[in-house]
């Protein structure tokens, strides 16, 4: 497709090891080495003074060290996937993301639009939604910014050179239809995050949102040629859900605001799974705009 021409940026550094074998060893190492980093992440946690108090913090999120603790254990993530890139595919952090002038400036082309974007879904009420409460103080709100920007950033720079970085250009490498780079890929993302034990009934509509933006950012790249894109707009809509609008009680120890519900209410929840799909679809097509060449 003429449209996805600058995708061989990142496909082209996957052709000579598109073996179907070896993204299959690849997905294995990955899974299995992230398990083990994991233990020994959690191992060094449980070794601090505060590990009593923060293990039950960590079941609910409701404090700012316990999101910092979730966030942190993408470190593993990133650095396993970095590993079996190398070891697999000899392909460096600059072959998974693309040239780093082009990251950076399509990541700034779209962060900027997404932010506004953003900050006019916020002061606008949607209808039939509850609104939203003040949940911390502004001036200690401040003080957890800095380092929740840069915790959210490895996170969401952790998932996309895992997903789009990797999967996405490996895959592409051997298949040509975007139906099967795209499309596995977001599938998997999207399963991730399907949490019924937590959200009930409505786990599989925030599985499907999560897919579909996996979906967004996979247009996103193949059309850019670059991660810049989808870490861009991923990283904004982390942002706004952790540091701006959180349900109470539910992983909201960085919120300024809450929603005056929890995931147990079913139909209150329910009732944002629209706006959370016409967020997806508005955050995409801002970002289309944005990198137009």
């Amino acid at each position: 497709m003429v449209a996805y021409r600058l995708h061989e940026v990142l496909v082209a550094a996957a052709r000579p090891t598109a073996e179907v074998w070896r993204l299959g060893v690849a997905i294995l190492l990955i899974v299995a080495g992230f398990l083990v980093l994991n233990v020994a992440y959690f191992q060094t946690l449980a070794s601090l003074p505060v590990w009593s108090e923060l293990r039950v913090e960590l079941r609910d999120g409701n404090t700012a060290r316990a999101i910092w603790a979730m966030l942190g254990n993408f470190i593993p993530l990133l650095l396993v996937t970095l590993l079996v890139a190398w070891a697999l595919n000899r392909r460096g952090l600059r072959q998974l993301i693309g040239p780093v002038r082009l990251v950076l400036f399509d990541f700034w082309r779209v962060a900027r639009l997404a932010v506004a974007l953003y900050v006019v879904m916020f002061l606008i009420p949607a209808p039939g939604a509850e609104p939203m409460v003040g949940h911390m103080a502004f001036a200690s709100w401040v003080r957890l910014v800095p380092l929740s920007l840069a915790l959210i950033f490895l996170q969401i720079s952790a998932e996309e050179i895992l997903f789009r970085g990797y999967l996405q250009s490996q895959i592409a490498a051997r298949f040509a239809s975007p139906l099967v780079w795209m499309l596995i890929p977001s599938v998997l993302f999207g399963a991730l995050h399907y949490e019924p034990s937590t959200y009930g009934e409505n786990a599989i509509w925030l599985a499907v949102w999560s897919g579909l933006f996996g979906l967004a950012a996979a247009d996103l790249t193949a059309r850019a040629g670059n991660l810049g894109p989808a870490m861009a707009l991923h990283f904004v809509n982390n942002v706004a859900a952790m540091l701006f609008s959180s349900m109470q009680g539910n992983w909201d120890g960085l919120a300024l605001y809450v929603y005056p519900f929890g995931p147990e209410d079913v139909e209150a929840l329910a009732a944002l799974m629209p706006i959370e799909g016409m967020a997806i679809l508005c955050g995409w097509l801002v970002a289309r705009i944005a990198i137009r060449r």
